[in-house]
């Protein structure tokens, strides 16, 4: 039941400035989901829940939202300038920090990464989040006390889920459902893995809140809880434990890396791949840890957050450099913006490229193009007569 202090503008103050002094960086990541969310031209399905005060008549004012989102200062000025935001603004705020408070945020020291990250040892080569945040759901919740009755008569395990950014605020809230999920290689249902690199795969770098610490442009991935039921779970019995990870998050070397299970992905062969999960029972996995690596769009990617962590875009394009005491190197000349801009926009890429091809074929077979060529022809045939006399003289 809610406090009734927290019914009047004043109190919302009061109540967001505690929440912000608790965790800032917590914060931090609610409102980047949000607005990551909210300007995404999938705000209809992923900005769910939507905020009540922006719905009229039935219809979401995006628009409006959106306004409203940007007058947001950075959390780091947020306690002082409280008490200057307009009430529409503070009640937005209050909706995302307390109305949707379940599960809540905590965030997790660097110097327990290593412990969380063990929670699901990974054969393949792997880079470090920047943030790990905890997904703690009330116990007495609907979702929790499902999961914990399924675990009650099966063991549970752990294991990665990779999305888009603008997805998770509603996985947040409602979890991972298998009837939303895109991926059906291997049949209908939820998708983990239990290889960290290849969730990576599926978490590109999205658009998030300009004024996050967290970064502009960070990915996410879900570490999950999952009740090993034989009955809803397919997964392939592993062969061999993984070594021992180092302090670096690579682990040692195995048959099964990460190159051997995404080139399984794409065999077309109807079995799962090794360290692949697929459950088709929704109250089977609990998101317990968001991984977040931040990163700045505009920056060098060794600086653009805390630690001078590199984003998985860009490592991927590390891993493809010979093998040579490159460690220095690596640091000290990241890709270029040029080579960061073609891995973060694939898409137009691709896009562009085939548009290029159609008008190059298009000119190829078109009048202009075999006038061109008979002219070409006619010069090196100009040029070739002319040499050849030159010679004949000699």
């Amino acid at each position: 039941m809610e406090s009734s202090v927290a019914t009047s503008v004043e109190g919302k103050r009061s109540l967001l400035l505690e929440a912000i002094k608790h965790d800032p960086t917590a914060v931090d990541l609610r409102l980047s989901l949000v607005v990551s969310a909210a300007k995404s031209f999938r705000y209809d399905s992923c900005l769910q829940p939507f905020p009540p005060d922006f719905i009229t008549n039935n219809e979401k004012s995006i628009d409006q939202l959106n306004r409203v989102l940007e007058t947001i200062p950075p959390v780091a000025d947020l306690p002082a300038a409280l008490a200057t935001l307009d009430e529409r603004t503070v009640d937005l705020l209050y909706w995302i920090l307390f109305r949707q408070a379940h599960p809540s945020l905590r965030t997790v020291p660097k110097a327990k990464h290593d412990e969380i990250l063990a929670k699901c040892p990974c054969y393949a080569k792997y880079s470090q989040p920047t943030h790990i945040f905890e997904v703690v759901h009330r116990v007495d919740h609907s979702s929790e006390r499902a999961f914990q009755e399924h675990a009650h008569d099966f063991r549970s395990h752990h294991a990665f889920h990779g999305s888009r950014l603008f997805n998770f605020h509603s996985i947040l809230h409602y979890g991972l459902q298998q009837h939303l999920n895109k991926v059906s290689l291997f049949g209908e249902g939820i998708y983990l893995s239990a290889e960290l690199q290849v969730s990576q795969m599926f978490a590109p770098n999205g658009s998030g809140w300009a004024r996050s610490t967290l970064g502009t442009h960070p990915a996410c991935i879900a570490l999950c809880e999952y009740v090993d039921n034989p009955n809803y779970v397919k997964k392939q019995e592993e062969t061999a434990a993984p070594g021992g990870e180092g302090t670096d998050g690579a682990a040692t070397t195995s048959p099964a890396d990460g190159s051997s299970i995404v080139t399984a992905s794409l065999t077309g062969n109807s079995s799962i791949p090794e360290r692949y999960i697929l459950i088709k029972n929704n109250e089977l996995v609990q998101v317990r840890y968001l991984l977040l690596y931040g990163t700045t769009k505009e920056s060098d990617p060794t600086a653009s957050t805390p630690g001078g962590t590199r984003n998985p875009v860009t490592d991927a394009m590390y891993d493809l450099l010979p093998a040579s005491p490159t460690a220095s190197y690596r640091l000290r000349h990241p890709p270029s913006r040029f080579v960061q801009w073609i891995a973060n926009n694939k898409s137009f890429v691709l896009i562009g490229g085939y548009v290029g091809l159609l008008l190059i074929v298009g000119f190829i077979n078109s009048r202009n193009a075999h006038y061109v060529k008979e002219l070409l022809l006619q010069k090196l045939n100009l040029v070739y007569n002319a040499v050849l006399g030159y010679r004949g003289k000699q």
